[in-house]
C-alpha cells in the first residue's frame, strides 16, 4: 500500500461536516432539519473515521483510520492511526502535518476564508461563495458542488442517519471517491485545549509548505 499524504482530505471533511451546518435553506426540509438540529451550539466534536479511497477503475487505492477533533471557529486534530501514524493539526495560525515513522513535520500558513470556506462557520454569509449545495430525493442526503473553477473535488455527498452525519463521499477531478465513514461522533466533548496545539518532536525535520 502507497504511502497516503493527508493534506486535502482532512480540510475537505471539517469543510463539509462543519460547513454545511451554516447551510442556507437549500437543501430538503427534512436534511436541513437534520443539519439545524446537529450544528445548534456545536462547539466542539470528537469521534473515529474510517476512509478508503477508490480508483477510476474501481480499486481500493487507499484505506486508513484514526480519530478526529474539532474546535470551533478553525481548529482541528486529525489523527491517522492505520497504516501509518501520522497528524495533521490546524492551531489557528498554522496547518502541520507530522509523519511519525519519517520523523518529518511540514509546516504551513492555515488558509484563510479566501481560501478554504471552513471558515464560514463564524461566516456563514460566505457559502455561497463557495458552494452550490443540492437535495437528491433522499431525505438523508445532501450534494455540494464548489464553485470555484480549480476546486480539488468535482462534488461531495453527505449522508445521515438518526439525525447523526455518518459519512462523507468525495468525487474529485481525477475519477476518484474517497469515502470517509464518520463513526461514534460527539457533540460538544470537553476537549484538551493541547490537542490544537503542536511542537515538532526532538530531532524531526520541519519543511516550510507542501
Amino acid at each position: 500500500m502507497r504511502r497516503i499524504f493527508p493534506s486535502m482530505i482532512p480540510w475537505l471533511l471539517v469543510v463539509g461536516l462543519v460547513v454545511l451546518l451554516a447551510a442556507p435553506l437549500a437543501a430538503q426540509d427534512s436534511a436541513r432539519a437534520e443539519l439545524d438540529r446537529f450544528a445548534a451550539d456545536l462547539e466542539t466534536l470528537s469521534g473515529q473515521f474510517a476512509q478508503t479511497t477508490i480508483d477510476a477503475d474501481g480499486f481500493v487505492s487507499e484505506a486508513s483510520s484514526g480519530d478526529l477533533y474539532f474546535s470551533a471557529p478553525d481548529r482541528f486534530r486529525w489523527r491517522y492511526l492505520e497504516p501509518f501514524p501520522q497528524d495533521l493539526v490546524a492551531d489557528g495560525e498554522f496547518l502541520w502535518h507530522y509523519d511519525e515513522s519519517l520523523e518529518q513535520v511540514t509546516q504551513q500558513d492555515q488558509p484563510s476564508a479566501s481560501d478554504s470556506p471552513l471558515l464560514v462557520l463564524t461566516q456563514p454569509e460566505l457559502l455561497d461563495t463557495f458552494y452550490s449545495i443540492s437535495a437528491t430525493g433522499d431525505p438523508d442526503e445532501i450534494v455540494f458542488r464548489p464553485m470555484a473553477d480549480e476546486a480539488e473535488f468535482e462534488q461531495a455527498r453527505l449522508f445521515f442517519a438518526d439525525g447523526l452525519p455518518v459519512a462523507l463521499e468525495f468525487n474529485d477531478n481525477f475519477g476518484q471517491i474517497t469515502r470517509i465513514d464518520l463513526i461514534d461522533l460527539v457533540r460538544n466533548p470537553e476537549l484538551d485545549p493541547d490537542l490544537f496545539r503542536f511542537e515538532a518532536p526532538p530531532g524531526a525535520d520541519v519543511l516550510q509548505g507542501y
